[in-house]
């Protein structure tokens, strides 16, 4: 402790010039928890660029920092931001201390969010820490050792957003709406606009219409739009796919599944987390009349969330449902589906997913791999999916799910990182680039390229090609003389 009083630390220097929202703010207005009707404080603001853009698009904002803005009161407010403010401090009590004052600040949740898993070039140990050539502190953390933290200091088993960024909720209330927003969150995909734009369609409108009477898709002599549409939509089993979501009874049963495996989703959820159960008359009005719709009473929906939770650890439970998913490349061992095909997995694998984001947050990644003994799950980041033929791994973050810990792997200096093959497995078919996937697939396996085991690296891959004298130009395979 003399140590730390005798030494001129310069907090201060850490603080960044932002041209946009920070980190944690991004994801507490992206999740719904900061929002135009929440107040926000934002305890250790810095410069105080997240005020200026939280203020800017009307949400009521204000903020505190000891060096920059020192002469704000603090105040309370329903969503309090302490952003990269521990790490700075290098008292470990003053470090307790100033977290409890932030979480007593928040009326119904505390963002909070410190450096995690990141090395500095300089810097000679200190306290808990690293003392940097700039002269201030840094507290870094590991994501594990963050969260344990922080449950610690509060009481409360906070929610990891995101690498080094979690929520602790003063408010059950908000904290179960989170929940439901988690289970019902639908990335919006291009099969999402794809079905608007044929369903506005003038030609599809007709072709859906005429199917209804017939029963069946017609034949070409029965309709003269059939070029147009392919011209607009692609082949004809894409516009027989398309057309099913206008028909009205297939549409609703589907619409009655889905929404019933989001709400065991959501319940589940709850339990992983050991919330109590939220009476009914506080639901959500649109939530309390699905239920009404889908069980018999509220207790039975209870009841079978509750079993339903105990299926995540259950192997044979969640190979089965890696094996039935619509969606996904499917490997003896794992699971490989693109974000954007996420919405398409059963409720079980999205449960295990949530699990994992419970470790980890939300890490940056385009490409999600589900062991199939339900114990493992990736979030892998490829360098240019859609452009590139054999996009190269970034880099991962492995979950083990059992242990609640995880690993990061960086691929981006490597020279051989590992590399996708057969795009068009992991991406639902109403996917923009489903059919160029495919057609480049077809090609390779003609030309034998896919028999091999051993392309699963850029090395190998291209050492293949070059003995085949073939090489890819955009998403075509060509011989190199024709190159």
């Amino acid at each position: 402790m003399d140590e730390i009083e005798q030494l001129d630390i310069r907090r201060e220097k850490t603080a960044i010039v932002r041209f946009r929202h920070s980190k944690p703010v991004t994801l507490a207005l992206s999740h719904g928890v900061i929002t135009t009707e929440t107040s926000v404080f934002d305890y250790g603001c810095g410069r105080g660029e997240d005020v200026k853009y939280l203020q800017s698009v009307g949400i009521e904002a204000a903020g505190w920092d000891p060096h920059y803005q020192p002469t704000v009161a603090l105040r309370s407010a329903d969503a309090v931001n302490l952003g990269y403010v521990l790490n700075v401090i290098e008292d470990p009590r003053e470090r307790e201390e100033t977290l409890r004052k932030a979480f007593n600040l928040a009326k119904r949740v505390l963002v909070v969010a410190v450096r995690v898993d990141h090395s500095l070039d300089t810097g000679v140990e200190f306290s808990d820490g690293l003392l940097t050539s700039r002269g201030s502190f840094q507290k870094l953390y590991s994501q594990s050792e963050f969260r344990d933290y922080v449950a610690q200091v509060l009481g409360r088993r906070p929610h990891m957003a995101g690498l080094g960024v979690a929520y602790v909720f003063r408010d059950e209330l908000m904290e179960s709406s989170y929940l439901v927003s988690l289970a019902q969150k639908r990335v919006e995909t291009s099969r999402e606009q794809t079905i608007d734009q044929f369903m506005q369609d003038a030609d599809a409108k007709k072709y859906v219409e005429l199917t209804a009477a017939l029963g069946r898709a017609p034949i070409a002599t029965e309709f003269s739009g059939y070029p147009e549409l392919q011209e607009r939509f692609g082949s004809l089993g894409r516009i027989e796919r398309l057309a099913r979501h206008a028909l009205s009874l297939e549409a609703v049963e589907e619409s009655r599944r889905r929404r019933r495996e989001d709400i065991l989703t959501y319940m589940a959820m709850a339990r992983l987390r050991n919330l109590k159960t939220v009476p009914f008359r506080l639901l959500p009005q649109d939530l309390r009349a699905d239920i009404g719709m889908l069980w018999p009473s509220y207790s039975a929906a209870l009841r079978e969330g509750n079993s339903f939770l105990f299926r995540i650890g259950n192997p044979e439970l969640v190979r089965d449902a890696c094996q039935r998913a619509s969606v996904g490349k499917k490997l003896p061992d794992a699971l490989y589906v693109h974000h954007s095909a996420e919405e398409q997995l059963g409720a079980l694998l999205r449960l295990v997913i949530f699990a994992a984001r419970q470790v980890v947050g939300e890490p940056e990644y385009n490409v999600i791999k589900i062991s199939t003994d339900g114990r493992k799950l990736s979030f892998l980041q490829y360098a240019d999916f859609d452009d590139q033929a054999h996009p190269e791994l970034r880099h991962s973050v492995r979950v083990l799910l059992p242990l609640a810990s995880y690993s990061v792997r960086d691929y981006s200096a490597s020279l051989n990182p590992p590399i996708l093959h057969r795009k068009e497995t992991l991406v639902d078919v109403l996917y923009p680039y489903h059919t160029v996937f495919s057609e480049l697939s077809a090609q390779e396996a003609a030309s034998g390229l896919l028999a091999r085991s051993d392309i699963g690296t850029k090395q190998a891959w291209l050492a293949l090609l070059a003995e085949s004298k073939l090489t890819i130009i955009g998403h075509q395979l060509v011989p190199i003389s024709d190159a």
